[in-house]
């Protein structure tokens, strides 16, 4: 059982500290940790965290890069389509929606193009292998037929990215996700 504690005319309750994971009747409202041994074992570990996100980071490769701003992309896309229905066969009664690609991702020029991924759902992106006909019909309604013809006459363009590049495309799209949310 708990115990409360009347402090300069509070009353405080007694915590958990966040080291020991031991009850203790805390000096302030501020305070998380119990003693002075804990606390310096607290801040080790915290030291030790920071390290270790550092040393997890130094050994990231360029695909892992890419992987994780893949991933952030097509959170975003989800969520900016989050309203409409799939872009080729204009479902909204489906369980799973993808980020689906006009022109494959496999062409990397347009791999994080906002114009060449829309949602789609599972059935045209994955059994019919991107219902491109379908997609490309919505696709010239939505955006135009000029734009349409641009991605596919530059579908086989390099795509040049440094790693700081894709660093700050990920957090360019994280910010993008927290607005829409």
């Amino acid at each position: 059982m708990r115990k409360f504690v009347e402090l300069n005319k509070k009353v405080l309750k007694e915590k958990r500290c966040k080291q020991c994971k031991e009850f203790f009747t805390p000096r302030s409202s501020l305070a998380y940790i119990c003693c002075t041994q804990c606390a310096l074992d607290y801040k080790s570990a915290m030291n030790w965290k920071k390290e270790k996100t550092k040393i997890k980071e130094s050994l990231l490769k360029f695909s892992d890069y890419i992987k994780l701003f893949q991933i952030t992309f097509n959170t975003f896309i989800r969520l900016r389509d989050k309203d409409l229905p799939c872009i080729s066969c204009g479902r909204f009664d489906v369980e799973e929606f993808h980020a689906g690609h006009y022109i494959a991702s496999t062409f990397q020029y347009h791999r994080f193009n906002e114009n060449n991924v829309h949602k789609q759902c599972s059935q045209c992106n994955t059994h019919l292998r991107g219902n491109i006909i379908a997609y490309r019909i919505k696709l010239i309604k939505k955006i135009g037929l000029e734009e349409v013809e641009y991605l596919e006459n530059s579908r086989h363009m390099a795509l040049e990215m440094s790693i700081p590049e894709i660093k700050e495309q990920i957090k360019i799209y994280k910010q993008k996700i927290k607005d829409l949310k």
